[in-house]
């Protein structure tokens, strides 16, 4: 971690909360090992949770958190003349040793917070997901919208059953003992309705927050985290993204004169782009194929 990124961590460091701080020292390399808690050693209530942190570069990398939570905080369970006994000591021994006890019980409460994170504290932990979704049935609208609210929490979402024409192989029609011709003599396909599900994702802008175009930003976030929990299921499913703010869309069509027909007066049509259509079973498959 560079040293500017440091001098911003530790000047806000009283706004952060603690997954959030420990995601971020997680994405910057620093793990459980080199993370050490203390409370902060005081009588006074303060009204922030994370006091200080101190990052130590020699003679190891390791990170103090100092917390106002804790055996030495102003909600202590210690007796009081326990501290009065370390307030007339002239050395920190007894300081460092309730410190020993202040870093375990920190790090279990803490790690408790998100305990699915923790495969010790909750094995299995993807497994049981799994089996509650499909407890959920994700193929009902309910849990189709919860799932897609997930990962667009910036959008308008619709979710709708739906009829669709479905092709199934047909099988070649024998008459007697001989075929007619080398293929189906019906057609080698059949259309029959099937239920499924559409769901619409309704963007207001063309580009996402991150300034990459929703059209490749939605279908990112749908592989990335849909996919692998609606595969899972089979279910006949449509997402479509609709895209509203088009008026610079430009259409050339018969009846059109480019440079003398206004764009500006142009009545706002919205832009669809199909992110997927079929069977979601199929993404199973696709994605074993992809990884062998």
């Amino acid at each position: 971690m560079n040293g500017p990124l440091e001098q911003r961590i530790r000047a806000r460091i009283r706004g952060f909360d603690v997954p959030a701080l420990l995601e971020l020292l997680a994405a910057s390399g620093y793990g459980d090992a080199e993370i050490e808690y203390r409370s902060h050693r005081t009588t006074v209530h303060q009204s922030h949770l994370v006091h200080d942190i101190q990052f130590i570069h020699r003679p190891r990398k390791r990170i103090i958190i100092t917390v106002n939570m804790g055996l030495l905080s102003a909600q202590s369970p210690l007796p009081s003349f326990l501290m009065r006994t370390m307030d007339q000591l002239d050395h920190d021994r007894l300081e460092r040793f309730i410190g020993f006890f202040d870093h375990q019980l920190l790090q279990e409460c803490f790690a408790g917070l998100f305990p699915e994170r923790s495969g010790g504290l909750l094995p299995g932990w993807p497994e049981a997901a799994k089996d509650r979704l499909r407890l959920l049935r994700p193929t009902s609208p309910s849990t189709l919208h919860w799932l897609f609210y997930k990962a667009f929490p910036e959008t308008e979402l619709s979710v709708r059953r739906e009829v669709r024409r479905q092709r199934v192989p047909a099988r070649e029609m024998r008459l007697g003992a001989s075929a007619l011709g080398e293929g189906d003599s019906m057609g080698g396909f059949a259309s029959i309705p099937t239920g499924g599900m559409e769901v619409r994702i309704h963007c207001d802008e063309p580009f996402a927050s991150s300034g990459v175009s929703w059209a490749v930003e939605a279908q990112r976030r749908f592989q990335r985290d849909l996919v692998p929990l609606l595969s899972e299921s089979v279910l006949m499913l449509t997402v479509i993204l609709v895209l509203r703010d088009q008026e610079g869309f430009l259409k050339l069509e018969r009846d059109s004169h480019l440079g003398y027909d206004p764009l500006h007066g142009a009545p706002i049509q919205t832009q669809q782009v199909l992110l997927f259509s079929g069977d979601t079973s199929s993404l199973r498959a696709s994605g074993a194929a992809d990884k062998g």
